[in-house]
């Protein structure tokens, strides 16, 4: 049996956090396990705050594990977890039982639905300012972290950013690390040049901090975009303005749309009230964690899925008025149908 963690303060929003959390103290709340990524990732502050809104707005509590969705995944067989925030790449693999994921659970792949997609993540290779490195090129025979052991996600990003920049993880020293946060780590410590970094983390601010942090800009061209979509086929490119941490000029970086899954057992009630209670309070949530003021329901149920909504979501956006025939037909392709 896993410890589960509760729920902690992010570094951005913390009164209102603390605030939201101490309203789930109720002790017929039904706990709902919640898959976030380790503390100093997006993912985990992002479940906190959306843990957090579901905690306020129903009769649920929310407890955020912080581990990766090899870890969760699993956990939605036993019901010791039901949803969790993960990429759609690495969801797609998991349901798949292919890339990372080659032949779990026997080769049927993990029971997992599509809750709602989400925020875009923005994400690409980061190092320090100071480090000589301007282009994904540059890494040619440097330390790059691209291994992230049971950390699925961030090792396939690590070989899309370098895919599309011409290299393989041949072309580079190879560093590992046991999780995102980690391997931004080893860029702060010197112990690597490169690592994966996402745009609002916690641990991106720590290296700016220490080092000064430099995001390198990806190649949005048809041609690069094809190597990076041969790693994961939902990375999308995606302008950013100068102005955020490691972003000191305008640059593309790799993106797709964070999205919350749910075992496929998950009861339709529970499914149904974490829905309603995200529809009507996702303006909250930007209070809570900045990343999170794209999190709004004209992106909730889209065609860009690549696992198939739950039931219960499917009925839930029908009644919005929010299911279109063009989600219906993608829903029907990932689903087999």
């Amino acid at each position: 049996m896993f410890n589960f963690f509760k729920l902690k303060p992010s570094t951005m929003g913390l009164a209102l956090v603390a605030a939201l959390i101490g309203t789930v103290s109720k002790a017929d709340a039904e706990i709902v396990v919640m898959g976030g990524n380790p503390e100093g990732s997006l993912f985990y502050a992002q479940s906190q705050a959306l843990g957090a809104i579901i905690g306020q707005h129903t009769d649920i509590r929310v407890d955020v594990l912080p581990q990766s969705p090899t870890v969760y995944f699993p956990m939605f067989m036993t019901q010791e977890a039901s949803i969790g925030l993960s990429s759609p790449i690495e969801a797609d693999f998991a349901v798949r039982a292919k890339g990372p994921y080659e032949g779990v659970n026997d080769g049927e792949g993990y029971p997992i639905t599509t809750l709602m997609l989400g925020s875009p993540i923005r994400l690409s290779l980061v190092v320090r300012a100071n480090a000589g490195i301007d282009t994904i090129s540059d890494l040619k025979g440097k330390r790059v972290v691209a291994n992230y052991g049971a950390f699925a996600g961030s090792s396939i990003t690590a070989e899309a950013v370098l895919a599309n920049g011409g290299l393989t993880t041949d072309d580079v020293e190879l560093v590992s690390a046991s999780s995102y946060p980690e391997g931004v780590s080893a860029v702060i410590e010197g112990r690597a040049d490169a690592a994966v970094g996402s745009m609002g983390s916690g641990i991106l601010q720590q290296l700016n901090a220490a080092e000064g942090a430099k995001l390198l800009s990806v190649d949005p061209s048809e041609e690069a975009m094809a190597r990076s979509r041969e790693i994961g086929s939902a990375f999308v490119p995606l302008k950013v303005k100068a102005g955020p941490v490691g972003v000191d000029e305008d640059i593309h970086v790799l993106s797709y749309a964070t999205t919350l899954y749910a075992r496929s057992d998950l009861e339709d009630e529970t499914v149904t009230t974490i829905l309603q209670a995200i529809w009507d309070h996702h303006e909250e949530l930007e209070a809570i964690h900045p990343s999170l003021a794209t999190w709004t329901p004209d992106r909730f149920a889209s065609e860009q899925t690549v696992v198939p909504y739950h039931p219960a979501a499917v009925t839930f956006y029908k009644d919005q008025d929010a299911w279109t025939d063009e989600v219906e037909a993608r829903n029907n392709e990932v689903a087999g149908e």
